[in-house]
């Protein structure tokens, strides 16, 4: 699994779905992750070393019966994981650009919301190679579909057959789950956000997708922060939340699960009440093309 761009395209979600469905099927699974931005010192894990980053910690909570192997050499820890782990399956994340490592299928995930990086290379722009190398994926998986207009969508389908024109593509969405408390309330469900009066800040990839998702859930947003993705907050950043919080008082304080991760039940953000917008990958055009080819390789 893999992107053509920085920043959040879903491929962390995407990752979570596949490995959740390969096994249902009864299939001894492992991702491989290399660990970019891994800072967050972690104990008692027999699959990763001393410091992780918040997709592994998202993966351990999520799915944590499924090993997740952090080393740059995505070689080594593939042997790892057949070694100690019995792996039939391995899930290359962040993988498409790796290719020291032979791979049966090659999944893109592409943001309908930003599906070229504006069209440059980085720095200029957010793509890490050519749009053209698409035609290397055996499956697009276009993420945030319900965040764009049905012109846009057709628009960005129709560049794509333009670039890859025989690479199949599913339509996906994030599918709001649940709020999940933080502070030891129950959980909420998502249409309790409606009419709410929302604060919300984040350090992920794609900001823009969860504002777009606490909108379309009715939140009325008063304040919206954006940290770096991957970004781990300090003592100092969240006292400084937790100031600009009381002077709003919102209803609720919503953050991302990849946020909560890495925050706990933290004092500093105690005031009030702090929920989870927990997501899922949700297939809504193309599901057959997508068990076609998972398929193929399973059999």
């Amino acid at each position: 699994m893999g992107n053509i761009t920085t920043g959040g395209t879903g491929k962390t979600p995407v990752v979570e779905y596949i490995a959740r469905y390969l096994q249902k099927k009864g299939k001894r699974v492992a991702i491989l992750s290399r660990g970019y931005a891994a800072t967050i010192e972690q104990k008692n894990s027999p699959f990763a070393k001393k410091v992780c980053n918040d997709e592994y910690l998202l993966f351990r909570e999520n799915i944590p019966e499924i090993p997740n192997l952090l080393n740059k050499d995505r070689v080594k820890s593939g042997l790892e994981a057949i070694s100690q782990f019995q792996a039939e399956y391995l899930l290359l994340d962040d993988g498409f650009q790796h290719l020291r490592l032979a791979r049966d299928l090659n999944i893109v995930t592409v943001d309908a919301l930003n599906p070229f990086g504006y069209g440059h290379l980085v720095p200029r722009g957010m793509l890490r190679e050519p749009p053209e190398e698409l035609r290397r994926a055996d499956m697009i998986m276009l993420t945030h579909t319900d965040q764009c207009s049905d012109d846009e969508i057709t628009g960005v389908i129709g560049r794509l057959r333009e670039i890859a024109e025989y690479v199949p593509i599913v339509e996906t969405v994030h599918k709001p789950l649940c709020l999940e408390s933080l502070n030891g309330a129950e959980a909420m469900d998502v249409t309790g956000l409606y009419g709410k009066r929302v604060f919300a800040f984040c350090a992920i990839g794609n900001p823009l997708s969860f504002r777009k998702s606490i909108e379309r859930l009715g939140g009325e947003l008063l304040g919206f922060r954006v940290f770096p993705d991957h970004h781990v907050y300090t003592p100092s950043e969240l006292r400084e939340l937790n100031k600009e919080i009381q002077r709003e008082r919102p209803d609720a304080v919503i953050i991302t699960q990849k946020d909560g991760v890495k925050m706990g039940n933290n004092p500093d953000l105690r005031d009030f009440p702090l929920w989870i917008l927990k997501m899922e990958i949700y297939i809504v055009k193309g599901y057959e093309i997508f068990e076609n080819k998972i398929h193929a390789i399973l059999n």
